[in-house]
Order: C-alpha cells, then sequence, then structure tokens
C-alpha cells in the first residue's frame, strides 16, 4: 500500500474517532453555561409533555351541554364546571339546550364541528346516551357524563364505545328513598310529590324511591305532578294537587325550583298542614331550612361534574383512568343531608364559592400528580360529607376551629 493511501486511511480514521468523541456525552446535551441537560431529549421528543399526550391541559378546549339555563340546579353545575376549568387553565364552550331533547343533539354536533377536544355531557333523557355515544364515537372526540346516571342497559353500550371515559353521577333512587324514609319516620300518612319529566332518568327515580320507602314506612303518596319544567311551572303544579288533596301532610319536590315553586302554593293554601321535603340546596331552599318552611332537603351531589371533567381531562393528556375490569370508570356521588345548624356555612362554602379548590382538583390530574389513580377518585367520593369539606376550610384558613365547633364539629 502507498505512503499516501496509508495517509488517507490514518486521518479517515482520526476523523471518525473525533466524531465518536462527541457522541459518547451519556448524560445529556450541554447548555450554553456548561450544565447538563438531562431532559432535552425527552422535551423534544415529537413536541410531547411528561404525560406522553403531545397536550398540556392549557391547550384543551371543553364543552358542556346546560340543558336548560336558568334553572338553579344546572346553572350550579355549569359553574363549576367552568369554575374547574379556569382553575386548571381550560378552554370552554358551554352550550344551552333551552329545555328541548332535539336540541341537546344538535348542541353536540356543534361543540364536535367547534373542535372542542372532549365533551361532558349532561343527558336529560335515556334515548340521548346511545345516540351521543354514537356520534362522539364517529367524531373520535372523548366524553364524559355527568350527573344524570345512565340506566344499565345505557352504561354497557358506553361501555362498549372506547371514546366513553367515565360516568360520575347520583344514583337518584337513593336521594328519593332518602327523603321517603325520612318523612315516613317522621308518621306522616299522606304525600304528593312535584316532580320533572317522566323520562328524566333524574326525576323518575327521585321520585319512584320517595314512594317505595314512604309506602315501605306505612304512608301513601296520594297524587305525582309529572312534568314541571321551571320554578312558575312547579307553582301551578303544586296549586292543583294542594287543591285536589287538601289533607296531604307530606309534599316532596324533586329539585331546588320544584321546592321553590311548591313553597309559594303552600303559602296560599292555608288550610294544608303539609311538611315541605326537597332535594337539591339552592339558596331558596336554604333560606326555607333556615325559617322551617321546608322540614329536609338533600342533594350538593353536583360535585360530580368537578370529577367527570377531571377524569375526561387525565385522559386527553395521555393518562386514562379504568375500573378492574378494564372499563371506563363509573363513580357515584354521595348525596347529602344538610342539617339547619350549617346552612349558614353551606351558602359560603358551597353557594357562593366552590367547595373543591382549584388547587385541590389539580391533584385529580395527570399534569399536576403524576401518581393520580382512579383510586383516588373513589376515595375523595367516598368521603364527601358536609363535615369533611367544612374541615378542609379548616386546613385551607377560611374557617376557625371555633365556628366548626359551634356547629358542632370537633
Amino acid at each position: 500500500m502507498s505512503k499516501k493511501i496509508l495517509r488517507l486511511v490514518a486521518m479517515v480514521l482520526v476523523i471518525s474517532m473525533a466524531f465518536v468523541a462527541c457522541g459518547s456525552n451519556t448524560t445529556g446535551d450541554k447548555d450554553n453555561n456548561n450544565n447538563t441537560n438531562t431532559d432535552n431529549k425527552d422535551n423534544q421528543d415529537q413536541g410531547k409533555d411528561d404525560n406522553g399526550s403531545g397536550k398540556a391541559a392549557k391547550d384543551l378546549k371543553l364543552g358542556l351541554n346546560n340543558f336548560m339555563k336558568g334553572i338553579y340546579s344546572v346553572d350550579i353545575m355549569e359553574n363549576a364546571f367552568a369554575e374547574t376549568c379556569k382553575g386548571l387553565g381550560i378552554q370552554t364552550m358551554i352550550v344551552n339546550d333551552e329545555g328541548k331533547v332535539e336540541k341537546t343533539v344538535t348542541n353536540v354536533d356543534n361543540m364536535i364541528s367547534a373542535g372542542v377536544d372532549g365533551i361532558v355531557f349532561f343527558g336529560i333523557s335515556e334515548t340521548l346516551f346511545p345516540v351521543v355515544s354514537q356520534k362522539c364515537e364517529d367524531a373520535k372526540v372523548p366524553f364524559t357524563v355527568y350527573d344524570h346516571m345512565p340506566s344499565d342497559e345505557n352504561l354497557e353500550i358506553l361501555k362498549a364505545n372506547p371514546y366513553f371515559k367515565g360516568a360520575v353521577a347520583t344514583r337518584d333512587i337513593g336521594t328519593g328513598r332518602n327523603m321517603g324514609e325520612h318523612a315516613a319516620s317522621l308518621g306522616l300518612k299522606k304525600a304528593i310529590i312535584i316532580t320533572g319529566k317522566m323520562a328524566d332518568p333524574t326525576h323518575s327515580a327521585r321520585t319512584n324511591g320517595f314512594k317505595e320507602t314512604f309506602e315501605a314506612g306505612g304512608g301513601e303518596v296520594l297524587d305525582i305532578a309529572w312534568d314541571a319544567s321551571n320554578l312558575a311551572d312547579a307553582t301551578s303544579k303544586a296549586n292543583d294537587l294542594l287543591t285536589a288533596h287538601p289533607d296531604a301532610d307530606c309534599v316532596y319536590a324533586s329539585n331546588g325550583d320544584y321546592g321553590s315553586g311548591t313553597m309559594q302554593a303552600l303559602a296560599q293554601h292555608t288550610n294544608v298542614d303539609a311538611q315541605l321535603f326537597v332535594t337539591d340546596l339552592d339558596p331558596d331552599v336554604l333560606t326555607g331550612l333556615q325559617n322551617g318552611t321546608i322540614s329536609a332537603a338533600n342533594g350538593a351531589h353536583w360535585i360530580n361534574v368537578n370529577f367527570a371533567t377531571t377524569l375526561l381531562i387525565n385522559d386527553l393528556l395521555g393518562h386514562e383512568l379504568k375500573d378492574a375490569d378494564g372499563n371506563a370508570p363509573i363513580l357515584v356521588a354521595p348525596v347529602m343531608a344538610l342539617p339547619s345548624e350549617m346552612v349558614d356555612l353551606y351558602d359560603k362554602f358551597w353557594i357562593k364559592s366552590q367547595p373543591f379548590s382549584a388547587e385541590e382538583l389539580k391533584q385529580f390530574v395527570v399534569e399536576w400528580n403524576e401518581d393520580v389513580t382512579l383510586q383516588d377518585f373513589e376515595d375523595v367520593l367516598a368521603n364527601y360529607t358536609v363535615e369533611t369539606r367544612l374541615k378542609q376550610k379548616e386546613v385551607e384558613g377560611l374557617i376557625t376551629a371555633d365556628e366548626l365547633k359551634a356547629v358542632g364539629i370537633e
């Protein structure tokens, strides 16, 4: 081999060794300050965040449908959704179904067309769940369900959809049973009920639950006014039933607006001596509890929208939560009874502010807590009571131990 070729080979070897030396830094690239940056490659890998989805919470836009603006019990859930997303830096698209089932379907189409990343869905009728499920599957838009727990049959349909990411809702039959059992325990015997649409899974379940336990306790449901849609409608229906059944000693209203309407009707029927029981804890119901117009109330399950939203966010950030069978989780939000002595604190921390702070909710999202699990969701819901939330407000410095002691919380 000639000396010229030998020199050429030697130069190639030297250059090759130099390239190897430059690429041998296994601890990562260095920045301009000569500090090792071990995360540089991971952060640049296809533009992905630590969760691997390629998005951060601030990049998301979520849709929610309010079945009918102006009804307090659904407006407060809309507000909870908006506050949750605001606290997490997420954009929202909120639509009003105007009390029309057909518009619910149109609004789902509108949210999909607008390019939302996911939908937090409020289904007023069992017929809606399969329709909306198919639309979301066709459009490849993930969704969760809140407040209205679908029937077992519809839950099976939803679970078969890979874009269904879970439900957080109340078992409304238990809500009604709670009130019916309490009313019967007071020795009341003749009840009338003011409620919503028979096809509405919330109101039909609450009504049936109340009737079941009230009659099991020795009472009789004299009449049911179905299809109330707002406060004025409930007032009219309550007036009709109180006129027809002046011997009633018990009235159950299946949401706050219906309770408010029934209070107005009872004020006009001074010949009727009936105790009023209400589900939902809105401002008018709190006033009724304070002044004795309402005998008992339960509710405050609207936190379900907070956790239906955070379930969906986790999926969109690449951290899908599933149950032990590998299905989308079905979580039951408890209904709590409100003692009258806690009405003022409830008004402060549930009506005028949020029961869960943004900082608390961040711990249920992978971007802020990479170890979040479905068990965390199950635990917080299982422990949701007036007392536990007020104790948390003490931890946050928003209420004193003396204030809690004054209402019986040690």
